[in-house]
């Protein structure tokens, strides 16, 4: 096994993404573990009950988008877009909680 394999890449790397037939090139930079999960802790509120799925979104989009053509991806940028784009966007982060996941250890054996 090639233990490089286990680490991300920390090149950006340029995808293009589509509105309103326009295809727009952005640079984004995968995030690791460690970093979701970071961005998913502070979502949460004290009690956890609640869950800022707001705060996720704009926590992943500021992280991912290293450069684009509107400049900074910030949370002023982000508060100020339509929701069409805001949709565009929302699909490069990836989901906080893989469905199905849940593992039940006694269940084992």
């Amino acid at each position: 096994m090639d233990i490089n394999n286990i680490y991300i890449e920390n090149a950006p790397k340029e995808i293009k993404i589509e509105y309103r037939g326009t295809e727009i090139p952005i640079k984004v930079r995968p995030l690791s573990w460690s970093k979701k999960n970071q961005i998913l802790s502070d979502c949460f509120s004290i009690d956890g009950m609640k869950f800022n799925f707001d705060k996720y979104i704009k926590g992943m989009l500021t992280e991912l988008i290293v450069e684009a053509p509107w400049g900074e991806t910030n949370q002023i940028f982000l508060n100020r877009i339509n929701p069409e784009f805001g949709a565009v966007l929302e699909k490069l982060v990836p989901k906080a909680f893989d469905e199905g996941l849940s593992v039940d250890f006694f269940d084992k054996g």
